[in-house]
């Protein structure tokens, strides 16, 4: 019995040639090459791999573009069988934007799931970086997702240009590896490449069907192994490829690799009697460099398999076994975990702490070489949360894991929200004062009242970077403050007709929006508003200025997160906790009372459940268990946790159809959703309804398309949990 399913995904290696040769290719791969696999053996591979099991295969070279009939055929191949696919490749057929759409349109028709292209300094020395990002744009015309590779080494400053060039390109997402002491890489000066040797091995998880008819461990790195190692799993010719499978995702050797790691071996290694004097090296430069050490000395193999092969060993993995499969597919050990509530969690934890200290674990994250650096930087900034990771960005360990481009850019959003903070704290003392003139209060809202709030209580921790300032007060006095705010030195338009339809036209202070609110909400929401604002607290220094409760805090919070289609979940998050750091205590019963009164409390819900469930935020189970558990609401709730982590945009960024369909699921019935469509339809002069401005912006089939697009992933995410449960 194998603990873990290593069958669902294989590379496919089309050939070993390449139109490059680059210096730190794991097979060394280029021009040179001459044998390679012929169309009929690649079909076969592929029928028999869908036999076995295998649901995802992986089309790698050298360059597999080079025989790209072949691939059209195979990608419809798999098409048939009902297996995903991605292709991995340098890009250099996307050298002319023609030929990039082209060849995109031609492989998204024959059914391509995703596009991995690589670039980094060493294919620079072939092409420059226009190929990829004309397949970039292409594939987001196409709808295509693509994951860009960058191969880092110890010391890599054309890194941080490297990716400045991908920022503003849509449906791209970064995936970063360190270049590992493999194959032609081996010439390559040991002090230039990284150290990183500690976590498990998410590459032995997928073997490798090489050009030449072997199996082997992962796609690359093993290539080269002796047929005595264990990273060599057998050949085509002596073994069915179904036998082969089975033998690598069995083997307690690999199994350690992708549980532990090779660093799981060397300590394993180092427990047996008579190898306490193994020659481990006082510094591998990889985790490569570790694995193969072990793997190609004969005795550490024999001894290694014999020790992991004891029943006393192998029958507590047997009950383990389908939890280390649904990690791999849904948890802890899959990509997508580790680039969304993974890494969510690991740095919310070190901005709450404030210490400059990562929390224990973060290695198990941070270390992996598929998190993607580019996102979290602009998901961090994004969310408000540069400024406290400030002292965390100092810590020695985080420069074993991120690129130097990581905590340049937070380093520099944490500087200009700073001194946006300090225009902001101006801005709403002089909003104080008018509404003293005024006679009258408001309520500050949003990140302004929690920044004000834990200013009372914690001084020295540094609050989330909020965008705007936010202020309600009674209707009969807004157009009157903002009349005197503009008076006493605001910009705006005087008598503009209001731009929403729970908040007047915006002002600005010295660059930052003013809104002053009338609602706190949109009125579809439904909110008990009338109870929220019973419950304001004062503020310590502005006798005419109020927050909400903290359990107003938490519920605005939550819904502004619902309305924006699920979008910037971890503010939200930083927002419920700061909530509870400034309340001595919150009455939860309150906050689920409120949640029922609202017309779509669904959107609530999946938001609070998500969080709380992934993110291990403390909240009582009998509140949670007052929420929705039927299929809508865990439809609800499966789009919800693909977007909190991933998503900081504007609602506007969403094509209108999906968001409409958000919009649906947060509803019981189609009446209240009628409801919710007239209230959009009413909303007043100088808006038009949600979608209407979209569908202006953006052509009617690339609208249609886009729906499509996030229905089918909507689909496969549906089918998924079905098939976890």
């Amino acid at each position: 019995m194998s603990v873990v399913d290593s069958r669902r995904e294989v590379a496919l290696m089309l050939t070993r040639r390449c139109n490059m040769a680059c210096g730190h290719c794991s097979v060394e791969s280029g021009p040179h090459v001459r044998e390679e696999p012929s169309q009929d053996d690649l079909l076969e591979l592929v029928r028999q791999a869908a036999s076995a099991g295998v649901r995802w295969i992986r089309l790698t070279g050298g360059e597999p573009m080079i025989r790209m009939p072949i691939v059209l055929r195979l990608l419809r191949e798999c098409q048939r069988l009902g297996v995903n696919t991605t292709i991995s490749t340098n890009g250099f057929w996307g050298r002319d934007p023609r030929a990039a759409r082209r060849h995109v349109r031609a492989l998204r028709r024959a059914g391509i799931g995703t596009l991995a292209v690589s670039y980094d300094r060493y294919h620079a020395e072939f092409q420059n970086l226009a190929p990829v990002q004309h397949i970039a744009r292409a594939a987001a015309r196409e709808r295509v997702p693509v994951s860009i590779t960058l191969t880092r080494i110890a010391d890599d400053p054309q890194l941080t240009d490297i990716v400045e060039q991908f920022r503003d390109l849509p449906f791209v997402q970064l995936r970063f590896y360190d270049v590992q002491p493999v194959g032609r890489a081996r010439t390559l000066p040991p002090s230039s490449l990284r150290s990183e040797v500690e976590g498990f091995c998410a590459a032995c998880a997928a073997p490798s069907i090489t050009d030449d008819g072997r199996v082997i461990a992962c796609n690359g790195p093993a290539y080269f192994a002796d047929e005595r190692s264990p990273l060599h799993v057998g050949k085509l010719r002596d073994h069915s490829l179904a036998e082969l499978l089975d033998r690598h995702a069995s083997d307690p050797i690999l199994e350690t690799i992708r549980t532990a790691g090779p660093a799981g071996l060397r300590d394993e290694l180092r427990r047996l009697p008579g190898f306490e004097g193994f020659p481990f090296r006082r510094r591998y430069f990889g985790i490569c460099d570790l694995c193969q050490h072990i793997t190609a000395d004969p005795g550490a193999v024999d001894a290694l398999r014999a020790a992991l092969s004891q029943p006393s060993r192998v029958a507590p993995q047997r009950p383990a076994a389908p939890l280390i499969t649904a990690g791999r597919q849904r948890g802890p050990l899959t990509s997508r975990y580790v680039n969304g509530a993974g890494a969510a969690g690991t740095f919310l934890r070190a901005a709450s702490a404030q210490d400059g200290r990562w929390p224990t674990g973060s290695e198990r994250i941070l270390g992996r070489a598929d998190l993607d650096w580019n996102h979290w930087a602009e998901y961090l900034g994004a969310c408000g949360l540069a400024r406290p990771l400030l002292t965390a960005l100092d810590a020695p360990d985080l420069s074993r894991w991120a690129p130097t481009f990581f905590a340049e850019r937070l380093r520099a959003l944490a500087l200009r929200d700073s001194f946006t903070a300090l225009v902001q704290r101006e801005a709403t003392r002089r909003i104080g004062q008018v509404l003293a003139e005024l006679d009258a209060h408001g309520v500050v809202l949003k990140g302004m009242a929690l920044a004000l709030r834990e200013a009372e209580v914690s001084p020295s921790r540094l609050p989330r970077a909020t965008g705007d300032v936010d202020v309600y007060v009674e209707p009969r006095i807004a157009s009157r403050l903002r009349d005197r705010l503009i008076e006493t030195g605001f910009t705006g338009e005087p008598g503009a007709p209001a731009q929403a339809p729970h908040h007047l036209a915006g002002v600005e202070y010295r660059g930052v929006l003013v809104e002053i609110h009338t609602r706190l909400v949109p009125p579809f929401w439904g909110l008990p508003e009338r109870d929220m604002l019973a419950r304001t607290l004062p503020l310590a220094g502005s006798p005419r200025l109020v927050t909400l409760s903290a359990e107003g805090l938490v519920l605005h919070a939550a819904v502004h997160t619902a309305q924006d289609s699920f979008s910037h979940g971890l503010k939200t998050a930083w927002d419920g906790l700061a909530a509870l750091r400034v309340s001595s205590e919150l009455d939860w019963d309150v906050l689920a009372r409120w949640i029922a009164a609202t017309r779509a409390p669904r959107g609530i819900w999946a938001v609070l459940g998500v969080l709380v469930r992934e993110l291990e935020i403390g909240v009582p189970a009998r509140i949670l268990a007052q929420a929705p558990r039927d299929e809508r609401q865990r439809r609800l709730e499966t789009i919800a946790r693909r977007r909190l982590f991933r998503v900081a945009e504007s609602p506007d960024a969403l094509d209108p159809l999906s968001r409409q369909a958000i919009r649906f699921l947060m509803h019981d019935s189609w009446i209240a959703f009628g409801g919710y469509l007239a209230s959009q339809v009413a909303v007043r002069r100088g808006r038009t309804v949600a979608w209407r401005g979209t569908v202006g912006r953006a052509t009617r089939v690339s609208l249609v398309r886009s729906a499509l697009i996030h229905w089918r992933q909507y689909r496969r995410a549906i089918r998924e949990r079905a098939r976890r449960a």
